[in-house]
């Protein structure tokens, strides 16, 4: 009778071993590094379709001639992972597509799932010829762009950018001088001169407003003061008569008016004169 041949049991060398370990352990990376990069892509869509939304803005007269717009901006991070170094800059153009502002805020910290309200404080300053002046006089839309840049679950970069359009009320607006025809009075030359605007602003007017007529070369010929007292939505019509330097003529001329209110002196885009 035969015996069974003898059955041999082969160990597999140690690096073999440790070749196949290593192999299982970077097919395990690579699943959790796959499933890490499609949930941060995905959390980073959801991040930049809920671009920050705007909460409003405002407008008042602020000191050194400028006028400051305050508002806010709501960012949430709806994703799964925080967001670091988040920094935004808003930069508003008027109507005409001059930029006539910008302001950086951040950076910011946001974690994941939650929300939070970025205060926005931007100075305007104005001048007679600045692109801001446009902002006392003419109602318009402004151009208001953020761009928002930061680091995503600690490793990514991202930005955002949108723009929306806000409709602004001008404080002065349709503000127009009109110069009447000149009389003798005790020896002096007198032009009634009439100031008229609406105050479109969300805020009511409570000052004065300081007239100065030129000549062409200009050379002050009078000047006079109105007193405001104009409401919100309010409309301004008023009569004085100004007494004319000897020998000063008004043709060709300007109306430069100063507006001061509180602690705010504004001074008002010229007008030429006939």
């Amino acid at each position: 009778m035969a015996l069974p041949a003898p059955s041999w049991s082969r160990t597999p060398p140690a690096l073999y071993r440790v070749s196949r370990w290593f192999r299982r352990l970077a097919l395990i990376v690579i699943v959790i590094l796959t499933i890490f990069l499609a949930t941060v892509g995905y959390s980073a869509y959801e991040f930049v379709s809920a671009s920050p939304q705007s909460g409003g803005y405002s407008a008042s007269f602020a000191s050194n001639s400028t006028v400051a717009v305050t508002g806010d901006l709501s960012v949430a991070n709806h994703g799964w992972y925080p967001l670091s170094g988040f920094d935004l800059s808003l930069r508003i153009r008027n109507a005409s597509g001059d930029l006539i502002g910008t302001v950086t805020t951040g950076p910011e910290t946001l974690a994941a799932g939650a929300t939070t309200t970025v205060p926005i404080a931007l100075y305007l300053p104005i001048s007679p010829n600045s692109s801001a002046a446009s902002l006392l006089v003419t109602d318009q839309y402004l151009a208001v762009g953020v761009w928002g840049n930061a680091t995503y679950a600690y490793l990514f970069p991202i930005s955002v950018h949108f723009e929306q359009n806000k409709s602004w009320g001008a404080p002065f607006a349709n503000l127009a001088f009109q110069v009447g025809a000149p009389s003798e009075a005790n020896g002096s030359t007198v032009v009634p001169v009439t100031v008229s605007f609406s105050d479109h602003a969300p805020f009511a007017e409570d000052g004065r407003l300081g007239l100065t007529l030129r000549a062409s070369n200009d050379t002050p010929c009078g000047s006079v003061s109105y007193g405001l007292d104009v409401p919100s939505q309010g409309f301004f019509y008023q009569t004085e008569n100004v007494v004319l330097s000897r020998g000063c003529s008004l043709a060709g001329g300007s109306a430069d008016a100063v507006v001061v209110l509180g602690s705010a002196t504004i001074p008002l885009p010229p007008e030429t004169l006939p």
